[in-house]
């Protein structure tokens, strides 16, 4: 096997060439890093109503939740009290703004709420989060 080609400043060529493909291949991708987060961005849950941590006097026929960006599909929703019992009856694309989900709910009791959902974004991403909020006695 013969010994491997050397530059002038006595580095082999291969580590030449190898340094070359990789800024070749830093250049050609960068674009694509660069675009990649407007492409991959998900729907945040902004707003809903109740809001964060409200306090309100009743709870409301009708939970919502604002995304911001268009939806695919609900995949679950949850409006769970301390003792576990889920009181969302429905969960659906709002027909008026696809950004929204209108949740159900039923048998209003006191207490401390949880709001848990899974959507399905756009891009086809599923995402969670949860938020409560506390009803008054």
């Amino acid at each position: 096997m013969s010994p491997p080609m050397r530059s002038r400043q006595g580095r082999s060529t291969g580590g030449l060439r190898r340094r070359a493909l990789l800024i070749g291949a830093a250049v050609v991708l960068a674009p694509v890093f660069i675009m990649v987060p407007g492409a991959t961005a998900h729907s945040s849950a902004p707003a809903s109503s109740p809001a964060p941590n409200a306090v309100v006097a009743a709870l409301p026929r009708t939970v919502s939740i604002t995304f911001g960006g268009r939806l695919m599909r609900v995949v679950s929703v949850q409006v769970v009290d301390r003792k576990g019992v889920n009181h969302a009856i429905s969960a659906r694309l709002d027909p008026r703004n696809a950004a929204r989900v209108l949740v159900g709910t039923n048998r209003p009791v006191a207490g401390r709420y949880s709001v848990r959902w899974k959507v399905m974004a756009e891009d086809g991403h599923v995402q969670t989060g949860s938020f409560a909020f506390r009803v008054r006695p």
